[in-house]
């Protein structure tokens, strides 16, 4: 009897006490590629993602969180809502936004970008780039 209490001692539960727990910060960060719009994309609501907006390309009601997105030179977006989404609208792009309001987000604009504030919220901030 004692050996095969030693044995899951040894086997089963020593093992555990020597042990490293692995955290979600601790692991390797996966990557995300960055999205580049083509066409019209529609309501994209996902979190901690790039979407690049290139010229003819466009996005109707973004969302999500965390998310930054680039608006280029003939590039369009309107934003739906957000929440701490940093919006980088170039010279030449479009933003309208928001449809409903937003928190702790940034909206940059560069000379020669339009911008509609339709709404705003709690801590959105829009400001033009020096």
């Amino acid at each position: 009897m004692f050996q095969k209490i030693s044995n899951l001692v040894t086997c089963a539960i020593l093992p555990l006490l020597f042990c490293k727990c692995v955290t979600t910060q601790e692991t390797a960060s996966v990557q995300v590629p960055p999205v580049t719009v083509q066409g019209i994309l529609y309501y994209p609501d996902e979190s901690s993602r790039t979407y690049i907006v290139p010229a003819g390309a466009e996005i109707v009601g973004a969302g999500g969180a965390n998310c930054r997105y680039v608006v280029e030179s003939g590039g369009r977006m309107t934003a739906h809502t957000g929440m701490e989404n940093i919006y980088e609208i170039k010279a030449g792009g479009s933003f309208k936004g928001f449809d409903h309001p937003a928190t702790n987000c940034r909206v940059t604009y560069h000379n020669g970008a339009i911008v509609e504030q339709v709404q705003s919220g709690s801590g959105v901030v829009f400001s033009l780039v020096p």
